[in-house]
């Protein structure tokens, strides 16, 4: 497929509002990023918003130069006011130039009074609207996927340019589809055939949207098997990084060593002191019957018999 190089914004799909509701754009790949550009600089530089900053600043050097007064100052005030809401305002309608149109039918912005000219959405291909919709989705998918770093980009603007190039087609069948509705109404014989006819034709560029449809589908299984596996491998790392701080088994199991002599050792130190202060003997070396209810006490297993020496055998 020949055509043109354009330079376009990084993602050709973009959600926006509209006055009935939110929905996905596909922008038009022959719009160059300096075109944008212009259109943002423009949506920012209505007349209203420069006359309204002129004014403003107009009226803020004339109070400045103007005599100390509360009539001056309140005018410096308004005139700061003006320029700042306008500077607000320019750069809001900038910003927002593709993803806001809510404007009415009556006040529509320049990106929307010629329908493909900017941009295309499924509202506007209503007969097969289902379809630019999965096609749209498709497009976005593609060029926000963890896939499209290993994907030539200039592959990627192909799959942004056949979708585009198929709902420009189908975009011209409007004509012919209506034509055939209105012929099937026609109670003529001859003009059945004519639908019938007007109707094969639409039909056949149908068809070929579906092969579309399907050709971008298998992109998109392609690109999430990929996904898929940069997943895997992520995971993968991630587990490695993971138990490579792990202590190895060598080490834990020396200082598991180490601690079992502690409890020797403190018994020893502890009936050291109980025999030079003649505190008497603890609780587990009294008999069972003795011992206090509900009182945790070292097991037998752990602690010398009574009669072992305190300086002796606890190393």
């Amino acid at each position: 497929m020949t055509h043109h190089t354009a330079t376009r914004p990084t993602t050709p799909v973009r959600a926006a509002l509209f006055p009935d509701g939110p929905d996905l754009l596909l922008l038009n790949p022959d719009i160059c990023e300096r075109r944008w550009r212009g259109e943002r600089l423009r949506a920012g530089l209505r007349p209203r918003i420069v006359l309204t900053g002129l004014t403003g600043a107009v009226l803020a050097v004339l109070a400045a130069s103007s005599d100390s007064g509360f009539s001056a100052v309140f005018a410096l005030g308004a005139g700061t006011l003006a320029v700042g809401a306008s500077t607000v305002a320019g750069w809001r309608n900038a910003t927002r130039v593709l993803t806001d149109h809510r404007h009415g039918s009556g006040s529509p912005c320049r990106l929307d009074r010629v329908r493909g000219e900017f941009f295309l959405r499924s509202p506007d291909l209503a007969e097969v609207a289902t379809a630019a919709r999965t096609l749209i989705a498709g497009v976005d998918e593609l060029h926000r996927s963890p896939a499209r770093a290993w994907i030539d980009p200039a592959l990627l603007g192909e799959v942004h340019r056949v979708v585009w190039e198929t709902l420009c087609c189908l975009d011209r069948t409007r004509p012919a589809r209506s034509l055939a509705d209105d012929l099937a109404a026609e109670p003529d014989t001859e003009a059945g055939e004519l639908a019938a006819a007007a109707r094969q034709a639409v039909d056949v560029i149908d068809d070929s949207l579906g092969e579309v449809v399907r050709h971008v589908h298998a992109c998109l299984v392609l690109t999430r098997a990929w996904e898929a596996k940069l997943r895997q491998r992520e995971l993968a790392a991630l587990t490695d990084r993971t138990l490579a701080v792990l202590p190895g088994h060598a080490h834990a199991r020396r200082v598991a060593e180490a601690a079992e002599a502690l409890p020797r050792a403190v018994f020893a130190h502890i009936t050291a002191a109980r025999d030079v202060t003649g505190a008497g003997a603890f609780p587990w070396e009294q008999p069972p019957s003795s011992w206090p209810r509900g009182r945790r006490i070292l097991s037998r297993r752990d602690m010398p018999s009574r009669g072992a020496r305190s300086d002796e055998g606890l190393s």
